[in-house]
């Protein structure tokens, strides 16, 4: 019953497999969450003024054009 034996074997390492494939998922969702912590808890201050100056930037108003046609 040699089959027998290999089949045992390639379950443990499919068990194996599954259990390295969620350490790894767990590392990356921490490694993830900790990236995140630290972009929401980075300093955005620079990056809010830099929006405001550009936002002052795009809106000035444009003067509109009369086309020929709105005179009549």
């Amino acid at each position: 019953m040699p089959w027998l034996h290999t089949i045992f074997d390639a379950w443990e390492d499919h068990r194996r497999r599954r259990e390295q494939e969620a350490r790894e998922a767990a590392e990356q969702e921490a490694a993830q969450l900790e990236a995140l912590a630290a972009f929401t808890d980075a300093d955005l201050g620079d990056l809010e003024d830099d929006e405001e100056r550009h936002n002052k930037k795009d809106g000035k108003k444009k003067k509109k054009r009369k086309d020929k046609k709105d005179k009549k």
